[in-house]
């Protein structure tokens, strides 16, 4: 995907309430990139709009779907490091009804259960944006072109938010 704001914004159009969502293991570099995603935000967008709202899910999102229920959002933003066969930084839309397991993503979380939950709970249109990892050393730092994606997923995210 070249273009990530246009991308977002045709995803996002319309929003009333959105939460994004940051999935990853901040001990994994580049599986952390949703997590930085979400922690960059969260400084730029101090004080957050209240029909914006920020999770930071880790290895576990599943935990925040009650959160997520409750801001009742009509769109929600998931990103995650993935396996997407791309170049490191490149980043796609996943189809939630293929993640099934560890192979995809690149950690074990059945994102499925907790889209069709989500969606079935709260109406809200979801997305799930993958980032292609370059490692995932652990204890390692975000790797450059990592650092890259998740700047340009946060200068797409602030233009929507703010549009």
């Amino acid at each position: 995907m070249k273009d990530v704001y246009r991308f977002l914004s045709r995803r996002l159009k319309g929003y009333t309430r959105l939460a994004v969502l940051g999935v990853g293991s901040v001990l994994r570099s580049d599986d952390a990139a949703g997590m930085e995603v979400v922690r960059r935000l969260e400084e730029r967008l101090s004080p957050l709009p209240p029909e914006v709202s920020l999770f930071a899910g880790e290895t576990a999102p599943e935990n925040l779907c009650g959160c997520i229920k409750r801001f009742h959002p009509t769109h929600l933003l998931m990103i995650d490091a993935a396996d997407l066969g791309l170049s490191p930084g490149e980043c796609a839309q996943i189809d939630p009804a293929l993640v099934g397991g560890p192979t995809f993503l690149s950690h074990m979380l059945p994102l499925k259960l907790m889209t069709d939950y989500l969606i079935q709970e709260t109406g809200a249109a979801v997305t799930l944006l993958g980032i292609q990892y370059q490692t995932l050393e652990f204890d390692g730092p975000l790797s450059p072109a990592i650092e890259r994606a998740v700047e340009n997923v946060c200068a797409a995210l602030e233009k929507v938010i703010h549009f």
